[in-house]
């Protein structure tokens, strides 16, 4: 029977996406997150002491606290049923839930979103994406048009897509989150909607909008605050912003407050902050 091995990275929840830079360029079967650890799968025959030694100096080269805690050779099948099992449908809220493709006929729900996230992405499980989800719930109206910056596995863009909004434009810069996106976009039937693009973001066109999600690293958002001013402004539209740990929360709030955004909400989930913000005239504030 097929072995694989399953490697277990010490990695900050917030430096995941760091972390995903270096790990694209590996051949691993899948990623696993959990509270500051990301599992990378492996064939058996594709891991060594020269892929792990590549491993470690790629990683401390942008993380240097990163380390290696963990190898486990398992079974083909222990693998995928352990996973499979541990991947459970999320309730948002009483409208909406986030399921995996094979556990979507246990949930009854107004709201449902299918995802097949292959192993390599999360299934709505991590708080950012839960507090985005609510927060898409509130704003969302018919008709609008809506921006989802680094979409992942496409959750956020598909749920605006249900709740009304006439089109989405979603874009990421992991060509896995990429195809994953799409696949997703088309299991839900919300294609036609959708335009996914292969993208950074700071190459990334962006058109005029209602309302802006980025669920993104802090960095990435910061310097991107004028790119979602400028889109946002004809319509007086709304930023959603999560993957803001709590001890960046006033700093966040600083920054976008003088990019021309207004604060209209902030909610917390463990140590993550979800924001709403709404583009205002800067000349009047």
């Amino acid at each position: 029977m097929k072995k694989f091995v399953n490697v277990t990275l010490g990695i900050l929840e917030e430096d995941f996406e760091l972390a995903y830079s270096v790990l694209v360029d590996f051949d691993v079967l899948g990623m696993e997150e959990k509270f500051d650890t990301i599992i990378v799968s492996f064939d058996e025959n594709k891991w060594n002491d020269d892929v792990r030694k590549e491993l470690e100096d790629s990683l401390k080269k942008i993380l240097p606290y990163a380390k290696i805690k963990n190898e486990e050779t398992i079974l083909d099948k222990n693998w995928v049923e352990e996973w499979e099992k541990n991947v459970k449908p999320i309730k948002i809220s009483d409208n909406i839930y986030i399921t995996p493709e094979w556990r979507q006929n246990e949930i009854d729900a107004k709201i449902k979103i299918i995802i097949n996230p292959k192993m390599s992405f999360g299934t709505g499980q991590h708080a950012t994406t839960k507090l985005m989800a609510k927060l898409t719930e509130d704003v969302c109206k018919p008709g609008q048009v809506w921006i989802d910056a680094g979409t992942g596995t496409g959750v956020l863009a598909i749920l605006a897509a249900k709740l009304g909004a006439k089109k989405i434009y979603a874009f990421d810069n992991d060509e896995w989150s990429y195809e994953n996106a799409l696949e997703n976009a088309k299991l839900n039937g919300e294609d036609d909607k959708i335009d996914i693009a292969l993208s950074t973001i700071d190459e990334y066109a962006f058109p005029k909008a209602d309302v802006i999600v980025a669920n993104m690293f802090f960095n990435l958002i910061i310097s991107s605050l004028d790119k979602f001013y400028n889109s946002l402004f004809d319509s007086k539209g709304k930023l959603l912003i999560s993957g803001i740990l709590i001890y960046d929360e006033k700093e966040l709030i600083q920054k976008s407050e003088d990019a021309g955004f207004k604060l209209e909400q902030v909610l917390h989930e463990d140590e993550w902050c979800g924001f709403l913000f709404k583009a205002i005239d800067k000349n009047n504030k």
